[in-house]
């Protein structure tokens, strides 16, 4: 059964994530055996298999500590465009009040 867990999710990651195409012949009847054999006709243990294929295909949020560095580093950046812009109008006003 292993075996066939392994090629829906196989399939699912091609054909459905991978191409946005409905599930396929193989699909559906591995997905009938699957749901037979490894889940006990139960729906909602074959929802959360189909569940965990979309989850590993998912890119993870970065977390809390990967934002703030991002953040502090922009707000790092926008303080040295700021000072910039602020050194070049004063020189642009030192150069105009001096004419």
């Amino acid at each position: 059964m292993a075996e066939e867990m392994q090629r829906f999710k196989e399939l699912y990651i091609s054909l459905v994530i991978g191409q946005g195409l409905p599930m396929n012949a193989e699909m559906l009847s591995l997905f009938d055996e699957l749901l037979a054999g490894e889940f006990d006709d139960n729906p909602e243990l074959m929802s959360a298999f189909i569940q965990s294929i979309i989850d590993e295909q998912t890119p993870s949020a970065p977390s809390v500590e990967e934002t703030i560095t991002a953040l502090e580093q922009e707000n790092k950046e926008l303080k040295q465009r700021q000072e910039l812009a602020e050194e070049a109008l004063l020189a642009l006003s030192d150069m105009l009040l001096s004419r």
